[in-house]
């Protein structure tokens, strides 16, 4: 009788996984989804280019200064918790947005949201690492980065519908039921669990050192390539010192917010640094392929939505048989095979041109969001397996870390690199679609996807090696 009693008792895993899917698809839709909103909103509030890249680009950088401080607190005082502490601030940050009717307004609201997305992804893998035996942690890790894949790439082809039927206001209302629908399950669903660390503290100093530090450093990068000056130099330097300042008081702490020593483990770091190479590259591609349709080829809104869904569609057929076939043959083949696809993918984007027909952009398209798909959930595993279960906050926040300050910077370093290139082939500085001459964008589109299709290459010489130094050990 007390065995049915503790079998009724204890949270159904896989109710635990769907809950956690919903507000990580609603988080990372909302990472992606103003690019392809952002020309309507530049017209609606009246702003330049310059400025309107801040709605997408604050949502990004404040994720990524608040991650590891969520992933402490996570590990500390419940993950469960600062998982629906999450999903309420972002669903009022979501509502907040879709109130805006000036550009500052938004940008703030963009930040409130960045914040609740931060809590809840700081601490989305360490929960269902959790609730999953290893045997089973595969699949559901799958499940997850098909999640955050397929957050991330349904947000231009729901935000293409979105702008071509109803205000772009709706790109943000739309998360306020589904943030409600979340936080309603996880009163049911999710696990009251507490602290994974035994009597440990927070380090508050470290937190004040690293959130403005990693902010202003950001920002100021974000900043410099449209408003150079002393202002702007000036912050990256104060940025600078306080990250200094934060792994010096980091190394010196006992109980530190940031576990330097976890980075010891060459293969932790591989695995990081791999998946932070994916997203750069997903950052590229997410920002890129929208102008390509819709500027050089002059596809609508809703067209290039419909061209967008076979990335979404790849993801959700290949992440999870991908999760299904790493638990069985384990990790190392599957990232190996999946970013050499999604650099072969990135390169033939790159070479589309303006007579590429729809199903050859959709086979290229398709072929890239295959490779990120396969690679994806095997990574996870292989990155929160090698932690203990004390570090699954920290493990977990640092990944979405990775995640999100690699599109931060595939983002900023794409536009940067191609609005160069336009330049030089249009003999003046350039920075926005010159009318009537996509040839101009199409020399610096080729030149992005060239440096990526190389950079995701490095990722996968790094894998290739990473596997090949594991089976000399066996």
């Amino acid at each position: 009788m007390s065995q049915t009693t503790d079998a009724a008792k204890k949270p159904n895993k896989w109710a635990i996984l769907f809950t956690v899917l919903i507000m990580t698809f609603m988080a990372t839709l909302d990472s992606s989804i103003v690019n392809v909103a952002l020309p309507v909103m530049q017209k609606a509030l009246e702003a330049g280019l310059g400025q309107i890249q801040w709605v997408s680009s604050v949502y990004l950088l404040t994720m990524c200064a608040f991650l590891l401080v969520f992933g402490r607190l996570g590990d500390l005082h419940g993950k469960v918790r600062f998982f629906e502490f999450g999903v309420v601030i972002f669903t009022i940050g979501s509502l907040m947005c879709g109130l805006s009717t000036t550009l500052p307004a938004l940008v703030v609201s963009r930040a409130v949201q960045g914040i609740g997305g931060a809590s809840a992804m700081a601490n989305n893998m360490g929960i269902i690492t959790e609730a999953f035996p290893a045997r089973e942690r595969g699949r559901a890790l799958g499940l997850l980065a098909s999640f955050v894949a397929l957050g991330m790439m349904c947000g231009p082809v729901l935000g293409g519908f979105i702008v071509a039927v109803m205000p772009w206001e709706y790109i943000f209302l739309i998360n306020v039921p589904v943030g409600v629908l979340s936080l309603v399950l996880g009163r049911f669903t999710l696990p009251r669990t507490g602290s994974t660390v035994e009597g440990g503290t927070m380090d508050v100093f470290g937190a004040v050192l690293l959130v403005p530090g990693m902010l202003l450093t950001f920002l100021s990068v974000t900043m410099l390539q449209s408003n150079p000056g002393l202002l702007v130099a000036g912050s990256f330097a104060v940025g600078v010192i306080l990250l200094v300042l934060f792994v010096r008081h980091e190394r010196a702490v006992e109980q530190p917010l940031v576990a330097f020593g976890i980075f010891c483990d060459k293969h932790f770091v591989v695995n990081l640094i791999c998946l932070f190479i994916s997203f750069v590259a997903i950052g590229v591609y997410e920002l890129m392929t929208p102008f390509y349709l819709q500027d050089a080829r002059g596809f609508d809104p809703g067209l290039s939505g419909l061209i967008f869904c076979v990335i979404p569609l790849a993801n959700a057929l290949v992440g999870p048989i991908s999760g299904a076939v790493s638990d069985r043959i384990g990790c190392e083949v599957p990232t190996c095979v999946g970013l050499a696809s999604f650099s072969v993918g990135l390169y033939l984007i790159g070479t589309l041109g303006m007579d590429a027909s729809i199903p050859w952009i959709l086979f290229c398209l398709g072929l890239a969001s295959c490779g990120t798909s396969i690679f994806q959930s095997p990574n996870n595993s292989l990155i929160m397996g090698s932690v203990p279960i004390e570090m699954l906050g920290f493990a977990g926040s640092a990944s979405a870390l990775a995640r999100y300050l690699g599109m931060a910077i595939g983002i900023s370093g794409s536009t940067s690199i191609l609005y160069g290139q336009m330049g030089a082939a249009a003999g003046h500085p350039v920075t926005a679609f010159v009318e009537g001459r996509p040839d101009i964008f199409l020399s610096g589109y080729r030149v992005v996807y060239m440096i990526t299709a190389v950079l995701v290459a490095v990722g996968f010489a790094l894998t290739v090696a990473r596997a090949l130094k594991r089976h000399k050990r066996i």
